[in-house]
């Protein structure tokens, strides 16, 4: 029987309940590619997180959601590094390997931040009465125009008009999917609504033909701030809130420089840990 301890950690935290839960293997050497989305499939979280011995980092992570694998994913990366900081008593700054790219990693006391370098954007093919009708929204509450932003996870953002519209959002799968697919992307959007320093956000993400909502979701804040950098507004420091309408309240920190990298953190907080068993 081998056995392989994890953790258990709220990310984007601010109490102990709240944030975006994640299992982190800390230690996954030995692992197979199926093993690991067995693994997740199990915890049904929507990202577990594992961590292998690297050549050139502090670890090369692997990120899988109940159903597949994605190439790099925030709340899983700075909840990753929090554990292995703990656990090898790390420096401040150190770097993971994810998939998509190596990502820089600062850290002190319970407070994350990760640093994103690179993008592409492109608008989407959707037209405003489409994207309204696959959100139950008025074309009045929406931007005319959603964006694909890839900094590491390539995910569809739409600007709301209104506060009051992200609390009425009611995604049609169908339709949403269609207008993905016809851009040739993952089922999955960010909406977000800006106030004075403060974005208000939701994601929703198609997983085995099921709509889904995460709680916390750091690669669309990273994106989010790709997508600033396309409009030139940077430097930049804005306070994410996600996850309110789900009773699971995230606080992400996104934070632009004049180099144009793109900070995202937030605070981990420990609730668990154990041992998987496997044959």
């Amino acid at each position: 029987m081998r056995t392989y301890p994890f953790k258990l950690v709220n990310v984007f935290a601010e109490s102990h309940f709240g944030g975006n839960p994640l299992a982190a293997f800390p230690q996954a050497d030995g692992l197979s590619d199926e093993e690991m989305q067995q693994i997740a499939t199990q915890f049904n979280l929507s990202e577990t997180v594992f961590a292998f011995r690297s050549q050139n980092a502090v670890a090369d992570l692997r990120i899988f959601t109940p159903a597949y694998e994605l190439p790099l994913a925030g709340h899983p990366t700075l909840g990753c590094a929090y554990v292995l900081q703990q656990q090898q008593n790390l420096p401040e700054q150190f770097v993971l390997n994810t998939p998509a790219k190596a990502v820089r990693l600062c850290g002190k006391n319970a407070k994350m931040e990760m640093a994103i370098t690179g993008y592409t954007i492109q608008a989407s093919k959707a037209k405003v009465t489409e994207l309204a009708n696959a959100l139950g929204l008025s074309e009045s509450d929406i931007s005319p125009t959603a964006y694909w932003l890839n900094s590491g996870s390539p995910q569809l953002l739409l600007q709301l008009k209104n506060h009051i519209s992200l609390e009425r959002i009611k995604v049609d799968f169908a339709q949403l999917a269609q207008i993905c697919q016809q851009d040739n992307g993952r089922t999955a959007i960010y909406v977000w609504y800006e106030q004075d320093d403060t974005i208000f956000s939701r994601f929703f993400y198609g997983d085995n033909g099921v709509m889904l909502e995460d709680s916390g979701t750091g690669s669309a804040c990273a994106n989010l701030g790709a997508y600033f950098l396309s409009q030139g507004k940077f430097p930049l420091i804005r306070q994410i809130h996600q996850g309110d309408q789900m009773g699971r309240a995230n606080r992400l920190s996104l934070r632009l420089d004049e180099q144009q990298t793109i900070y995202v953190g937030g605070n981990v907080i420990e609730v668990g840990e154990g041992n998987f068993k496997l044959p």
